[in-house]
């Protein structure tokens, strides 16, 4: 067809089928049929197929039943947030490249200890102490027995409240206690005299102790160091050669405590040795003489002369070993015979129902001072023996008013003569210990002379610290030998010094109700009261 929908013959003529051709076209054939059919029967089959398929892995899961929803209305105060400040602009800072910081000056004392092995049988025995900066509180060998314990920290503070301390009388403690950490020697002794520095420089660091102060005490560390250290070496190599019985007994009394506080193994050694010493210089009646002379003394008729002033501190000296744990051999004897022999029979007055300084002729105790009263009743009850006759006895005479008396310019109530004795501070030393361990730390006559003593401490303390002996300050008229003329020089405030700490550390020093040994009470029928030993077993 062209353009102008005109037919073109010749196209079409030349196109046009014949008749067979069309009767042929109008014939069907097998082939036909199958030409035609196969396709969509394989199209059928492969769709019935892939539904079956899918109809087999389909899971059709019914509906969930669906629950009422209950909405409940609430009421919501919507605040505007408060807008956040700004934050301040930074200040201009100039950083210097050079900084100069300002160090004070440090004053400490420079203390060289040396560590070396210790030969105690042919060299001098020096003191081999831990590393104190390697000690922690769980394998400390610094630990407080347990008779001890109430020196420090909470035990300390719970005792001063309990026996009638207080802020004051630890001030007062405190302030002697730095007078003669300042006034200690460089070699670590007390005192300028030769004979008496030995004694001084024990007495001056029972006091340390008494207050819990050991080698790693932060303020007191050092001087506690260098006085055991001092102590170790007046021994000498064979830890026996402080002369005479005052001497050694004081020295070993403190020795033993330092012990008891530290367990330095050397220590160990000096003191079982130093005590073999002290057990072989007690007499046959159970006492102690200077320089533990024992031989026959004709004043006393023929018998080892006995002084109980001696015999006082090498007493102390027994029992504090004892609790450190020493092993010299008839320990135990020497304590059993200090009780029974020394105390109770040789040093004991039973008409006179008094302590006695020594013995006569006669073998007979004499009629003692009060210092000796106290003196022997204060070592009994230390020995477990407070109950015993002998020590009731001693503690009711300590309450006479010629004794129940604690003045430093004034005397006896009784008296005329307004002296002090020429040994006061020697008396009240043994007589607060005696109150205050016959009554517990209780009742109407402790406390009366707790607050007559505690009183008259605080205010006969220099502002330094320091104390001076009532015989030094007021001397009677005649000079008489005492605690006054005795001691010369720096030697009397250091006696005067630590003998008050001691006083005003009373409380927690040694608890109430101490004994040595179990069997004793138990022998006894004693009954055991342990109402103030502040939980702790002393036995």
């Amino acid at each position: 067809m062209s353009e102008n929908n005109e037919y073109d013959e010749s196209v079409v003529e030349h196109h046009a089928p014949t008749y067979e051709e069309m009767l042929a076209a109008r014939r069907l054939t097998m082939d036909d049929v199958r030409e035609h059919i196969s396709g969509p029967m394989v199209s059928i089959v492969f769709h019935v197929l892939a539904l079956a398929f899918l109809s087999s892995i389909i899971v059709f899961e019914a509906p969930k039943e669906g629950r009422d929803i209950v909405v409940k209305e609430v009421q919501v105060d919507i605040k505007e947030l408060e807008k956040i400040p700004e934050p301040p602009e930074p200040e201009d800072v100039e950083v210097q490249d050079d900084i100069e910081i300002e160090r004070p000056d440090i004053t400490t004392d420079d203390v060289k200890v040396e560590v070396q092995d210790v030969a105690v049988e042919a060299t001098a025995v020096d003191v081999q102490m831990p590393d104190m900066m390697t000690v922690k509180p769980t394998n400390s060998a610094l630990v407080m027995p347990a008779l001890m314990s109430s020196r420090t920290g909470k035990g300390r503070r719970k005792a001063l409240r309990r026996y009638g301390g207080s802020s004051t009388t630890e001030r007062s403690v405190v302030k002697g206690l730095m007078w003669l950490k300042e006034h200690q020697n460089e070699d670590g002794s007390w005192g300028e005299n030769e004979k008496s520095s030995s004694a001084l420089t024990g007495l001056a660091l029972l006091a340390f102790l008494a207050h819990g102060e050991t080698p790693t005490s932060t303020e007191y560390g050092q001087t506690v160091l260098k006085a055991i250290k001092k102590l170790v070496e007046f021994l000498g190599p064979q830890a026996n050669d402080v002369q005479g019985g005052y001497r050694h007994g004081i020295v070993m009394y403190a020795l033993a405590e330092s012990y008891a506080v530290t367990k330095i193994p050397m220590l160990e050694d000096v003191l079982n040795k130093g005590m073999t010493k002290l057990i072989k210089g007690q007499n046959s009646l159970g006492s102690f003489n200077y320089r533990y002379d024992n031989k026959p003394f004709e004043p006393s008729g023929g018998r080892p002369r006995s002084d109980l002033s001696v015999a006082g501190w090498n007493y102390q000296a027994l029992k504090a070993a004892f609790a450190a744990g020493c092993t010299s051999p008839g320990l135990e004897e020497a304590i059993d015979k200090a009780i029974n022999v020394g105390l109770k029979r040789t040093h004991f007055n039973r008409k006179a129902k008094r302590f006695a300084y020594t013995i006569g002729k006669n073998g007979e105790a004499t009629a003692g001072s009060l210092c000796m009263q106290a003196a022997g009743t204060l070592c009994l009850q230390l020995l477990g023996e407070g109950r015993s006759f002998q020590a009731k006895s001693g503690l009711a005479n300590l309450e006479t008013p010629n004794a129940f008396w604690f003045n430093w310019q004034g005397g006896p109530p009784t008296s005329k003569k307004k002296t002090v004795p020429k040994w006061a501070l020697y008396q009240w030393y043994y007589q607060t210990q005696c109150f205050f361990q016959g009554y517990s730390g209780r009742g109407a006559t402790w406390r009366k002379w707790n607050k007559m003593f505690t009183k008259e401490l605080v205010k006969r303390q220099k502002r330094d610290g320091r104390w001076e002996s009532p015989s030094f300050e007021f001397p009677p008229a005649k000079k008489t030998d005492g605690e006054g003329t005795r001691f010369k020089g720096i030697d009397q405030p250091v006696w005067a010094t630590s003998l008050c700490c001691l006083m005003m550390e009373v409380y927690y020093r040694y608890l109430p109700t101490f004994k040595v040994t179990r069997h004793r009470a138990a022998a006894s029928g004693e009954r055991k009261d342990e109402s103030d030993d502040l939980g702790l077993k002393l036995e």
